[in-house]
């Protein structure tokens, strides 16, 4: 008999593989669920921002001379603090966003519709949940890269999901929520894998895309230009050292008693020349220095794109576009992503289809490790430890989205620091806690750290909290808070009488 040409290898040393195997997917299922999650909850980002800071004045308009009066306060706040920032934006009134806001790299400064300073405009939860979705709160590029990998991932199992399992199709409306715990998630798992598909297939192919981007950018950009990362960032959106110099050409701009002639100036230019294209933002790039560019980023309603963007010279006369709007198609495609990926189209409708969907999505995620860990125990591979933690962890999730943002309300806690720490460890306890409490107790402590958020806004800002779109996201929350809590009693009450999916007899799911 021939010898193995591959040496024995230990039974220990194997079974330690295939549980680190395990472990592995069961991490990339854990991050492809918060990315998941989040996502649900950042279509709202806009709405949040405001929200975090309910006391600013909003608008529908601000005159180009506003504007021009709030630069001029932000270019003097920002030289006394001793910052030195790169860019400055400046958030003109929009539907999207009815406030006038100036953003750089340490603070945001809100101001009324006369260009007076009206206080802080942060909104650091907002920030905090958004990069949390896009990047993890990694390295901004390592984190977004690693996002948009788990985007192409997601799109391979989507499709590769579509394709092994054809009768997920034909029995597309079949329910079967009576024949037991296990078998009703399989029916529920592919049911919303079904009925959700399109939108699954574009927000992941979308995220895909933003994310192999930035691949491009940060890798083959500077290995096509010989290291030079600059040329290639200036191969994309223009050497600013020529812009600046064309800039120039166009000579002072007019004489104004106003602050900011060529801010104003600016404005009234695209005003004029481009009407049906209302300024969404102004960038003040290479800021305070002889070099500055301004350029105004427009909506365009026929597009998808979230923004064109405008190039003006130094008297505030149209200098160049972009090309998002009217270029190539690549670069139209390209611009149009955010807004498909965010859901940042169609108003609130959009937004509330956008958040059902995504949160079926992160119910799959959620499923399917709850089916592999069923279909284990019906082999006789019981991994009850495993269970108890993955079931902390997704209750965990938002608990802690809300405790950080509540702490970081009342006492200014970072909340980078609460969320993550929270949820390492409530997603240990699941390893000491017998799946049997955490069924019921992991969404109880949920909905109860859920219903600190609106009780901490209230408390911090008083009769703000009530304003329009402040009220209507307290009263979501407190929604939520008393939905988890009505599951978590229910669960409490039914665990004696139903099996977890890990306790039930082999079943046969539908393929």
């Amino acid at each position: 008999m021939a010898q193995p040409i591959w040496p024995r290898v230990p039974p220990s040393f194997v079974k330690g593989q295939l549980i680190a195997h395990k472990l592995l997917g069961l991490t990339l299922a854990a991050v492809m669920y918060l990315v998941c999650i989040t996502g649900a909850i950042a279509v709202f980002y806009g709405e949040f921002e405001r929200w975090e800071q309910p006391g600013v004045p909003e608008m529908s308009y601000a005159s180009p001379e506003a504007v021009g009066r709030a630069v001029a306060h932000a270019r003097a706040h920002i030289a006394e603090s001793g910052a030195a920032p790169a860019d400055v934006y400046v958030i003109t009134p929009s539907a999207e966003m009815p406030r006038l806001l100036i953003d750089y790299e340490t603070d945001v400064l809100a101001f009324d519709s006369n260009g007076a300073y009206a206080g802080s405009g942060a909104h650091e939860l907002t920030h905090f949940l958004t990069e949390l979705h896009y990047a993890l709160h990694l390295p901004w590029q390592i984190g977004f890269i690693t996002v948009g990998i788990l985007g192409v991932l997601l799109v391979a199992l989507i499709v590769g999901g579509a394709l092994a399992l054809p009768r997920m199709f034909r029995d597309a409306f079949t329910l079967r929520l009576d024949g037991g715990r296990r078998l009703s998630r399989v029916d529920i798992h592919n049911r919303l894998a079904v009925w959700g598909l399109p939108f699954h297939l574009l927000v992941a192919a979308s995220g895909a895309v933003m994310g192999v981007a930035m691949v491009a950018i940060a890798v083959a950009g500077p290995m096509l230009f010989k290291g030079d990362a600059a040329r290639a960032m200036a191969a994309i959106y223009g050497d600013p050292a020529a812009i600046a110099e064309q800039a120039h050409q166009g000579g002072p701009p007019p004489t104004s008693v106003a602050p900011e002639p060529q801010i104003v100036a600016a404005l009234h230019s695209l005003a004029r020349e481009r009407p049906d294209n209302p300024p969404i933002y102004m960038a003040l790039n290479q800021f305070n220095t002889p070099n500055e560019i301004a350029s105004i980023g427009a909506g365009h309603a026929d597009r998808l794109i979230y923004s064109e963007t405008y190039r003006f010279d130094s008297s505030g006369a149209l200098m160049s576009a972009d090309g998002y709007a009217e270029g190539e198609t690549g670069r139209q495609i390209m611009a149009s992503m955010f807004r498909i990926h965010a859901g940042a189209f169609g108003g609130m409708t959009v937004k509330l289809l956008y958040l059902a969907l995504g949160l079926a999505l992160s119910f799959i995620c959620t499923t399917g490790v709850d089916i592999w860990l069923a279909k284990s125990a019906a082999r006789g591979r019981f991994y009850p430890r495993l269970q108890s933690t993955w079931t902390a962890f997704v209750w965990a999730t938002p608990a802690m989205l809300a405790l950080a943002g509540a702490l970081h309300l009342m006492w200014g806690a970072p909340p980078v620091t609460v969320f993550w720490s929270g949820l390492l460890a409530l997603s240990l306890m699941g390893v000491w806690t017998p799946q049997t409490i955490v069924h019921w107790l992991a969404p109880l402590l949920a909905g109860v750290m859920v219903l600190t958020l609106p009780a901490a806004h209230a408390l911090q800002f008083g009769a703000n909290a009530a304003a329009a779109v402040a009220l209507a996201i307290n009263l979501s929350f407190v929604a939520v808070a008393c939905g988890l809590i009505a599951l978590a009693v229910r669960n409490r009450y039914r665990r004696a009488a139903t099996p977890s999916l890990a306790e039930t007899p082999p079943l046969a799911a539908p393929q």
